[in-house]
């Protein structure tokens, strides 16, 4: 591991000890769509193991829970690991566990899994390549890999990545959607199943939950305010009834192995 390797996940788990619980918390990452795609494209009967890669507080782990016949959810932040372990207790869903482990190099031997799947994960990491060969390294032939997360498009991409680092310091870089696709074709693998959607988000709400200095936020929600009607950042933020609103672009892809 190098040393920039091992000062990135130290502030991984950093920022997401501090946003483990207003993540949680976050209505918005509840958001129907933003879970419902995994069903949808995983198409799940019931009798599936799946793995979900970065897992953070539970929230696609306890929901596909009942889709499924057991699912590990695997974090790097301790945080996050004893948030879902709680959610899953209180859901009932004894089919939910969780552990502690890198995504770049998972704590699971190879083809353990029916499916493995990661929300909102790669533009955290240095490496989306090597995390996306763990994932297929633990999934079974003819399994499914399914990854959703943040896709600006190329020409807002270094504008949307800037602003992005500056509200969350553990951001790298979020990919366009053929970037997330040219993983999979890296990989050998033939092209995905696609899906393009957004999650609207409250920009105030977000901003605080990720914690910037309190001129950073300001200078943050100033460049949102200013790029009203403009969308160069790739939010499309807009007023709505006097609140400042944003959305994410988002991609989700399955790819069958």
């Amino acid at each position: 591991m190098s040393a920039e390797s091992a000062k990135h996940k130290d502030e991984i788990i950093s920022q997401f000890t501090s946003q483990s619980i207003p993540f949680a918390e976050l209505q918005e990452h509840r958001e129907e769509r933003s879970l419902e795609i995994f069903q949808e494209l995983g198409r799940f009967n019931g009798g599936e193991r799946v793995l979900d890669s970065g897992c953070g507080p539970g929230l696609v782990s306890c929901y596909l829970a009942p889709f499924v016949k057991e699912i590990t959810g695997v974090d790097l932040t301790p945080a996050m690991v004893e948030l879902a372990k709680a959610s899953a207790e209180k859901k009932g869903l004894s089919n939910a566990h969780f552990q502690l482990g890198d995504m770049g190099s998972l704590p699971i031997e190879d083809d353990s899994f029916d499916a493995s799947v990661s929300r909102y994960t790669f533009h955290h990491l240095e490496n989306p390549s090597s995390a996306f060969s763990e994932m297929l390294r633990v999934t079974k032939s003819g399994g499914k890999v399914i990854v959703v997360d943040v896709s600006p498009d190329i020409s807002k991409q270094e504008a949307y990545n800037t602003f992005e680092i500056q509200r969350d310091s553990s951001h790298t870089k979020a990919l366009t959607k053929e970037q997330l696709c040219q993983i999979g074709s890296d990989a050998g693998l033939n092209k995905p199943e696609v899906v393009s959607f957004g999650l609207t988000m409250k920009a105030e709400g977000l901003i605080n939950a990720s914690f910037p200095k309190k001129s950073t936020r300001e200078h943050l929600l100033k460049l949102l305010s200013d790029d009203v009607g403009i969308n160069q950042l790739c939010f499309n933020a807009r007023m709505d009834n006097g609140c400042l609103m944003m959305t994410f672009p988002l991609t989700a892809l399955c790819w069958k192995i």
